[in-house]
């Protein structure tokens, strides 16, 4: 087994699985569990690679499992209108509810990690269940799980 040295103090690492880790962002809520991490002896932590953070979420964003709600189309310049992506009709208001989904996301040289993923969704009145547009919800993804990261005290890069 190789090992590297930490960054902050130069001790070596160990690698290490993050426990639960949950973020937060604009109603989408992120939890993921088993995160590979390496750890010193002096309990700085960081990600097994500088890319592995965007590469991770990249993951996340194309697990079918995970987004199973519809994105509603965004309509306008000017005025954003969000509209069902089934029969055209204008979604107005706000979501009214939740679609969560859990998956295992692969990660390379690692054990799967377990993501839950929760998106604000709203009914249609065609019955469709209907979520934020695409870009919103990518945007809500890598915010919620930078927040997510955030809480394990990895520093960036």
């Amino acid at each position: 087994m190789t090992t590297t040295v930490c960054r902050q103090c130069n001790a070596d690492t160990m690698p290490l699985r993050l426990g639960r880790l949950e973020g937060e962002e604009h109603g989408v809520h992120i939890v993921i569990e088993g995160l590979p991490a390496l750890d010193c002896s002096n309990g700085h932590k960081r990600f097994p690679t500088p890319e592995f953070p965007l590469e991770f979420i990249q993951r996340m964003l194309g697990d079918e499992g995970l987004i199973t709600a519809e994105p509603a189309v965004e309509k306008g310049l000017f005025r954003k209108r969000r509209l069902c992506p089934d029969c055209g009709t204008e979604l107005s208001g706000e979501p009214n509810g939740k679609s969560t989904h859990q998956a295992t996301v692969d990660v390379p040289d690692s054990e799967a990690v377990s993501v839950e993923l929760s998106l604000p969704v709203q009914n249609c009145s065609c019955g469709r269940e209907v979520t934020l547009p695409k870009s919103e919800v990518e945007r809500g993804v890598m915010q919620a799980a930078a927040n997510a990261f955030r809480s394990a005290e990895i520093p960036p890069g």
